[in-house]
């Protein structure tokens, strides 16, 4: 059975490339009917927070990239991490090492003097030291031959272990170093496939060694290339929103994250548009790109409006309720009816949030240039014309206010912007808005009334 992973370090929130292998991770084993576990990396003590956990998971559910078996904490598996480098102890795969940190530094300061590459030279590796209160334990790299990575992508990758120094597996307090607690919990956890950045390339190859030492198969490994802005720099904060929790935040629909990510890195044809179902069913290791990938905020903004136009309104609700509590004033049905009367219009849901808030407002200040031009004398018809029809209208639906609209217009033998443009900035104090028959729909006959009211006193 294929069993695939993601191991995020609670340290900040989760980056918009973490996502990404999260979801061809779970991608690949749904596809092969197998499983994918979750393992959160938190041995970082300073650096790992609990919010940031929440975040992680909270992130993954919202992509509906759900998890099988039990979550994994690094935190709670040291005696795990402790066996493990006990038993590399008792083979004689590992050793205790006590040089200080100015030990350290003067041995890299004379090897970049003398232009070698800097790397702890074993000088303890035969001294047979024994544990004490300042002691590491290093991991016995071999010192002859290759250690070569079969990876599904970049086919297959060699380093001379002469190039590896002795890695620290055991720290001075007892715990265990990123590159051992990984190994172990591969181990335990039956992970066969690895799909993880390029950037873990190096610590691949250390990881490997581990694993031949203390018995154990190296899973399948796939390096993916990073993510990178325009600028072919890796994907930071300069480049705009780089976390799922940003995304979210700015409106952005998690089927149009799924779907630019499966994008991105990956291919089938020419397709660009995928329901979730259709990811599982295509997605494979040979589609991968072995180019790094740009991250084009402007396609994604094109996918994300192609979605809202396409997606049930009860999904938009949910996500748009999710991101403002404003508009809990209105009923649900009020609200779908907001969302339907804007989703043509926007790229995001924080869009159709902003472009909604006029309805929130009875009483606003309408910028002075737009007065002057469409709150005049030539337009005071067309406001007495609209608050006749409002004061006469007993049924309030989208019927009668369309037949407001063509009466007046007809009556004043007006063109459509001529009469939309002085009503919409009337009620919104913005040429910017639904249609208008539409805009005064949802703002109803009373508040239609005492804004177009307010509107006429400003006629000078």
């Amino acid at each position: 059975m294929v069993i695939t992973r993601f191991a995020p370090s609670p340290t900040g929130n989760l980056h918009i490339g973490g996502a990404r292998t999260a979801l061809f991770n779970w991608l690949y084993a749904k596809n092969q009917s197998g499983k994918f576990l979750l393992r959160i990396e938190d041995t970082d003590i300073k650096r790992s927070e609990d919010k940031y956990v929440e975040n992680i998971l909270e992130s993954l559910e919202w992509l509906g990239i759900e998890y099988d078996d039990n979550l994994i904490y690094q935190s709670e598996r040291s005696d795990l991490y402790k066996k493990a480098v006990n038993k590399l102890l008792e083979m004689d795969l590992a050793y205790y090492c006590d040089c200080s940190k100015e030990e350290l530094e003067k041995l890299r300061t004379e090897q970049q003097k003398s232009g070698l590459k800097p790397k702890y030279d074993g000088r303890n590796r035969e001294k047979g030291l024994q544990k004490g209160p300042n002691t590491v334990v290093r991991f016995k790299t071999p010192l002859n031959g290759e250690i070569i990575v079969r990876d599904t992508l970049k086919g297959n990758i060699s380093v001379n272990n002469e190039e590896l120094d002795d890695l620290i597996i055991q720290r001075a307090d007892g715990s265990a170093t990123y590159n051992m607690s990984v190994v172990v919990d591969d181990i335990d956890m039956g992970i066969t496939n690895t799909i993880r950045g390029d950037d873990h390339l190096n610590n691949t190859f250390r990881q490997m060694h581990i694993m031949n030492a203390l018995g154990y198969k190296a899973p399948i490994y796939t390096h993916i290339p990073l993510i990178m802005g325009e600028d072919r720099k890796r994907l930071s904060k300069r480049h705009g929103a780089t976390s799922t929790y940003e995304f979210r935040k700015e409106g952005f629909l998690s089927i149009s994250i799924i779907n630019y990510l499966a994008r991105l890195g990956w291919a089938e044809g020419d397709k660009e548009k995928f329901t979730v179902e259709e990811l599982i069913e295509l997605f494979n290791l040979k589609n991968l790109n072995k180019s790094p990938s740009i991250f084009d905020y402007k396609k994604l903004y094109s996918l994300n409006k192609y979605f809202i136009k396409e997606i049930e309104t009860i999904d938009l609700y949910n996500e748009f309720i999710n991101l403002t509590s404003a508009f809990n004033v209105f009923s649900e049905s009020k609200i779908m009816e907001i969302i339907d009367s804007q989703r043509d219009r926007c790229k995001t849901i924080g869009e159709i949030i902003e472009e909604s808030k006029f309805l929130l407002f009875d009483e606003f200040q309408i910028d002075a240039k737009l007065v002057e031009k469409f709150i005049t004398n030539e337009n005071q018809v067309i406001f007495d014309a609209v608050l006749d029809k409002l004061n006469k209208i007993d049924k309030w639906n989208i019927t009668n206010v369309k037949d407001i609209v063509d009466d007046v217009i007809q009556m004043l033998d007006l063109k459509l912007p001529n009469f939309a443009k002085p009503i919409r900035v009337a009620l919104t104090g913005s040429l910017s808005s639904p249609s208008i028959d539409l805009t005064i729909y949802l703002l109803g006959k009373e508040s239609c009334i005492k804004r177009i009211s307010a509107a006429r006193t400003l006629i000078a």
